[in-house]
């Protein structure tokens, strides 16, 4: 195919979806005029192009993830000794955080032959993926009624093999905070490692505090938090995939590089899981994260919060929804008394927005972007529109299939 077949197709397929609506899925950086237009999205293309044929071995490149690793652990209130990696997604910060914490404890305690880790039930389903590839035991322990970590149950939960907890900021089912600092004395007093995965929350949740929202603490001025999870690519805005690993200190990170000197072709050295990483996409969070400074955030939480209390206001005033888990920072999960909710989704499809359904409990569930203002009136007024449609109509649909996650598989 010529150049100019190849780029006529493209903007075909594109154009299947033109309308803004159909991209809210993509509610941290798309360029359709959804979201609020403060210029980020050619900032982060340009960056991405000036770097895309260039991998994280490339010296500016190794400079910009050293710059994302202090910006995020400034913001995260990281000691001197603090360190971290910039990683190519949330699963692969995971799994770097779970490997530091099992070589941490084969250090440590050598007689531990089946390490354990316990997790809240609604903790990222990643855990069970790495579990066939590490050999640990994963105990997942049931929340209570508000879909939060149990403090009392997962202290029960934990034995003499246990290793590692885990607390979400926000869980992505339910939008819900984990208390983390209670669960961080549970860890200290024990002596195990407590992961926090902000990846959905981690780089919105420091402004929606320093805005004055209640905002529980999560990150390193909490003693007993080992390491932070957080996506560049979700609330710091940069272009896909971007996220990093965080550590309180560099003893316990100094298990994650890898580094092998007997080769043929010399020294062989890696920091995090992949070998290659886009240098691209991490010059896009760079300048992104630049460019927003911290009155760019704060402008994008506001509009976040300005969208979740309209949404919330709208919940309640409707008699028979009701909202499912906190709705605390930036997802909103919407359940209903009196009807079946998946049919409100099946109407807002059709008004052109793709919004996610939850399995436990029936719920639909909207993670939210900056949506400018007009945007924020729509999506409400769609909303009602929906309901009353559903409300007439007898509330009643097929059951859909729930899926997360729907990649193709060999």
């Amino acid at each position: 195919m010529t150049r100019d077949e190849i780029e006529q197709e493209l903007e075909q397929l594109r154009s299947q979806d033109a309308d803004p609506r159909s991209t809210f899925p993509d509610r941290w950086l798309n360029d359709r005029g959804l979201l609020l237009d403060d210029g980020t999205f050619e900032v982060a293309k340009a960056a991405h192009l000036a770097f895309f044929t260039k991998g994280n071995n490339y010296p500016t490149v190794v400079k910009f993830e050293r710059d994302l690793i202090q910006m995020a652990l400034s913001l995260f209130h990281a000691g001197n000794d603090a360190t971290g990696a910039v990683t190519s997604g949330g699963s692969e910060s995971l799994f770097l955080a779970t490997a530091a914490a099992l070589a941490s404890a084969k250090e440590r305690r050598p007689d531990i032959t089946r390490p354990e880790i316990v997790i809240p039930q609604t903790g990222y389903p990643t855990f069970e993926k790495y579990e066939r590839y590490f050999g640990y035991s994963l105990r997942r322990v049931p929340v209570d009624a508000n879909f939060r970590a149990n403090v009392s149950a997962m202290s029960e939960a934990v034995s003499e093999n246990t290793v590692m907890m885990l607390a979400s900021m926000p869980s992505w089912s339910h939008g819900v905070c984990d208390p983390v600092r209670e669960l961080a004395e549970i860890a200290s007093r024990h002596g195990i490692w407590l992961h926090v995965d902000a990846c959905v929350g981690g780089f919105l949740a420091p402004f929606v505090g320093e805005l004055g929202r209640d905002v529980p603490d999560f990150d390193f001025r909490v003693p007993g938090v080992s390491s932070i999870s957080a996506d560049f690519h979700k609330y710091g805005y940069s272009g896909k995939g971007v996220s990093g690993v965080f550590y309180k200190n560099r003893d316990i990170a100094r298990n994650q590089p890898f580094v092998f000197d007997t080769w043929a072709a010399g020294l062989y050295r890696s920091p995090v899981l992949t070998g290659t990483r886009n240098g691209g996409a991490i010059a896009s969070a760079w300048a992104v994260m630049r460019y927003l400074g911290r009155d760019g955030y704060l402008s994008r939480a506001t509009q976040i919060l300005k969208l979740r209390d309209a949404i919330l206001a709208f919940v309640k005033q409707r008699s028979g929804l009701k909202i499912v888990g906190g709705a605390e920072l930036n997802v909103v999960g919407i359940g209903s008394d009196y009807s079946d909710i998946y049919s409100i989704a099946g109407k807002m499809k059709k008004y052109g927005w793709n919004i996610n359904i939850l399995k436990d409990p029936e719920a639909i569930q909207l993670v939210l972007g900056p949506l400018r203002d007009e945007y924020i009136t729509l999506l409400v007024n769609d909303l009602e529109k929906a309901v009353e449609a559903v409300r007439c109509e007898g509330f009643s649909a097929p059951s859909p299939a729930v899926v997360y996650s729907d990649e193709l598989l060999d």
